[in-house]
């Protein structure tokens, strides 16, 4: 990319579904991130390479990669009509949960927004990255686009986007636990979600996911942590389908979240479509017990026959995709 405008943009990584906040509450995460770099060219299309930590285990076609989906989607809206070259340097785990896709489609729009100084807000470019996810969800690409603490709503009269920000509580703290279990597909795991529910799970659901929203909005970290861990249908089916591994279903991970919220006040969830585990907890006053916490969790891992392929001891990030300073 030498002697050509390159934007270089840092985009972290993300938790969706965010407990019972299925296809809408979402939380950014400082570690892990990616970085994606993209400059103009003379040709048409788009030339991909990718690169860094997990990059050997990426989908490198610009036909399927969804950063390059979601570049497409924008310059067709936007009749933009010249060739990209883009490098993704991934070091967010891939299948684990942790929002890849999304923050490859969240990175590429910010750098093209960035490269050709678009100055598009923040709703249109999540619309935009939204277009590289399966189904076109946009709870792991707002988080990613924004930062932060994110609620989605789809715009009644204009079915536009809208993402509503804030900025997490500073004493909230997380650990994200990546097991070594071979996901399947992010389009298999929404497969297994229900399509009806009983009322009874529905009014549960929604009362938790307004409690969360509550509890992230006045920086009432107890209140998250009480109420975050528990969805009564995504996480439960999809448990029960096996989709995060052989021998954990939801009697296995309900046992598991009891424990660690009774024993320690720390709160459990699965990121996304799984497998990966996120920790909650309060620096001020958990910092002495979350390594057991962890522990407990790990060791319930291992006796299932799993590794654990890597631990992120991070935060929620309360900024979104930004442009790096050039080199």
């Amino acid at each position: 990319m030498r002697g050509r405008d390159v934007v270089t943009v840092w985009v972290p990584s993300s938790s969706a579904n965010l407990g019972p906040g299925f296809d809408v509450l979402s939380v950014a995460l400082k570690e892990p991130s990616l970085r994606v770099s993209l400059s103009s060219t003379s040709g048409d299309g788009i030339k991909l390479t990718v690169k860094g930590r997990y990059g050997e285990a990426i989908q490198a076609n610009p036909e399927f990669h969804s950063g390059c989906k979601a570049l497409k989607r924008l310059m067709a809206e936007r009749s933009i009509e010249q060739g990209f070259e883009m490098v993704v340097h991934v070091d967010i785990p891939p299948r684990k949960g942790l929002g890849l896709s999304g923050a490859e489609a969240a990175g590429a729009v910010v750098a093209a927004n960035e490269l050709l100084s678009l100055a598009l807000p923040k709703d249109e470019l999540v619309y935009y990255a939204s277009h590289g996810e399966p189904e076109g969800h946009m709870d792991n690409v707002s988080a990613s686009v924004c930062g932060g603490f994110n609620i989605v709503v789809k715009d009644y009269v204009t079915g536009m986007p809208r993402v509503y920000s804030f900025r997490p509580p500073p004493d909230l703290g997380t650990i994200v636990i990546v097991p070594r279990v071979e996901k399947r597909s992010t389009e298999e795991a929404r497969s297994v979600v229900p399509r009806l529910i009983p009322r009874e799970a529905m009014v549960e659901n929604v009362s938790r996911v307004a409690a969360v929203s509550a509890g992230f909005i006045t920086g009432d970290v107890e209140c998250i942590l009480k109420n975050i861990a528990w969805d009564m249908v995504v996480e439960k089916a999809r448990a029960d389908s096996r989709v995060y591994g052989n021998g954990i279903d939801w009697r296995f991970l309900e046992e598991e979240k009891l424990h660690l919220f009774k024993e320690y006040g720390v709160a459990e969830t699965i990121s996304g479509a799984g497998p990966s585990r996120i920790l909650w907890y309060s620096i001020s006053r958990h910092s002495g017990v979350i390594e057991e916490a962890l522990g407990y969790v790990v060791d319930r891992i291992r006796e299932l026959g799993y590794g654990v392929e890597a631990i992120f001891k991070t935060r929620p990030s309360e900024i979104g995709a930004y442009k790096l300073p050039d080199e």
